[in-house]
């Protein structure tokens, strides 16, 4: 038995707990304010609690800490959930997990199936046949920059499609690179002096990389969302996850 089928338990009964609790407040005879929440105006709280966990991660706060912080997202897809539930929207948490237990699964044959070892790079690019598989594409189909939110921070939204180019072999990162700054502290003020150029010149350097971004993009054969709906979509307080910061590309299994 492993650690995590042996808290199997303990975390279940927890998150059952707090499901409960979080569904007395949202039904009727609840709590007032939670019963006229919506997804959309619930999407405020999600992104700043998102941003308080990166924050206590990013600056190593005692695991207890961390794990208040990870606690008030979860209550976030617990509040979604039961909203979904209350609202018969036809999913509630248990089809969420068990959604997600299949794709893990499906995502990871060399785990839970007969595939093997499989490396780095053998996964990316099983992990993309399988994506086509699941959309009904013929394999091959599918194009380097599909399925990247317009939603996204525009910083790690231009991580995403260069990260997704260079896999593609469309883009040479380190030929092109300038290798002016090659530690994380002098890149971070680099684009910290750009944006303080931008303010200068008047310039909003949010729209200046969604546009730069959206002409990295335009090569034969691919296409990623349009700026201005990028524009539209992109949620007030967003930010930038520690992995899309890393590398550009969330964790393929649930992409």
């Amino acid at each position: 038995m492993t650690v995590s089928e042996g808290n199997e338990d303990r975390a279940g009964g927890g998150v059952a707990a707090a499901h409960r609790t979080v569904g007395r407040m949202v039904h009727p005879g609840g709590c007032a304010w939670h019963e006229v929440q919506t997804h959309e105006s619930l999407i405020p709280y999600l992104i700043e609690e998102t941003a308080e966990f990166v924050d206590a991660v990013e600056r190593g706060l005692p695991a207890e800490e961390v794990a208040g912080e990870l606690g008030d997202v979860l209550y976030q897809v617990l509040f979604h959930a039961v909203l979904a539930e209350r609202d018969g929207e036809g999913y509630d948490l248990d089809s969420l997990a068990s959604r997600l237990d299949e794709k893990l699964r499906a995502r990871h044959p060399h785990v839970f199936g007969d595939r093997g070892y499989m490396s780095v790079e053998e996964l990316h690019a099983e992990w993309e046949r399988l994506k086509e598989d699941a959309a009904g594409q013929r394999r091959g189909s599918r194009g380097a920059l599909d399925g990247i939110p317009a939603g996204m921070p525009t910083l790690a939204r231009a991580a995403k499609v260069v990260e997704r180019l260079k896999r593609a072999g469309e883009l040479d990162p380190e030929a092109e690179a300038t290798r002016a700054h090659d530690d994380e502290a002098s890149l971070g003020d680099a684009i910290l002096a750009l944006v303080i150029e931008a303010n200068a010149a008047g310039v909003d350097p949010d729209r200046a990389l969604r546009l730069a971004t959206a002409r990295l993009a335009e090569r034969p054969g691919e296409s990623v969302a349009p700026v201005e709906t990028a524009e539209a979509a992109e949620p007030a307080g967003s930010v930038e996850t520690a992995e899309a910061s890393r590398s550009g590309e969330a964790a393929p299994a649930t992409e």
